[in-house]
C-alpha cells in the first residue's frame, strides 16, 4: 500500500509511484510507436543495397579512371627509344629555362606491378628561379615522367646559380612473352 505516514514508509511509496508511471507511459508509447514491418525491413534492404550498387559503379568508374590515366603515362615506344625522347624534351626544357644541363644519366631497370620503372639522374646548373622552373616544367603530363628526387646545392654565394640534381622516372609495359616460345621450349625438353 502506499502510505506517508512514516519516513520508511514514503521512500517505498515514491518509488511504487515512479514505477506505476514509468509502466503507464511505457504502455502509451507502445500504443502509438507502429511495430515493424516485413514491408518496412525488405524496403530498409532494399535501400542498403542500393546505395551499395552504386557506390560499387562509382568505385568502377574511378578504377577505370585511374588506368586510363596509368596508361596515359606510360610511354608505348620501345624501351630503347625511352631515354633518347626523354632527353629531347629535357633538353629544349633546359635551353627554355636558362640552365645548363651537365648530366643526363640512365639508371638500372626495374619491373615493378607489370610495368618497366626506367629511373634518370639528371644534374643541371643555372640561376635558382630557372632551376625550379625546369622541375615544374618535368611534371608536364606530356613528358610522361614521374619526379622522384629534387636535390638543390648553392654553386657561388655572390650570385643566385645552383646546382641541382633531379630524378625522374618513365615506365613502359612490360613485354608479354610469347606462349609459344615455352611451348616450344617444353616439347624440345620432352624430345
Amino acid at each position: 500500500m502506499i502510505s506517508f505516514r512514516t519516513k520508511s514508509d514514503t521512500g517505498v511509496s515514491v518509488a511504487i509511484i515512479i514505477a506505476i508511471t514509468v509502466l503507464v507511459v511505457t504502455g502509451l508509447v507502445m500504443l502509438f510507436v507502429p511495430a515493424p514491418t516485413t514491408a518496412g525491413i525488405a524496403s530498409g534492404k532494399i535501400r542498403s543495397q542500393k546505395e551499395l550498387d552504386e557506390r560499387l559503379a562509382k568505385l568502377e568508374k574511378d578504377k577505370r579512371d585511374a588506368k586510363a590515366m596509368i596508361v596515359s603515362q606510360v610511354w608505348k615506344v620501345p624501351i630503347a627509344e625511352v631515354g633518347p625522347k626523354a632527353l629531347a624534351f629535357i633538353t629544349s626544357f633546359a635551353q627554355r629555362q636558362n640552365v645548363k644541363l651537365l648530366a643526363f644519366r640512365p639508371q638500372k631497370i626495374v619491373e615493378v606491378n607489370g610495368l618497366n620503372q626506367l629511373p634518370f639522374l639528371i644534374t643541371i646548373e643555372g640561376p635558382y628561379p630557372g632551376v625550379m622552373k625546369f622541375v615544374k616544367d618535368l611534371e608536364a603530363p606530356a613528358l610522361k615522367v614521374g619526379t622522384s628526387l629534387v636535390q638543390v646545392t648553392g654553386s657561388d654565394p655572390s650570385t643566385d646559380t645552383v646546382s641541382a640534381t633531379v630524378g625522374i622516372v618513365a615506365y613502359k609495359q612490360l613485354e608479354i612473352k610469347s606462349a609459344s616460345k615455352g611451348k616450344t621450349n617444353a616439347s624440345k625438353k620432352e624430345n
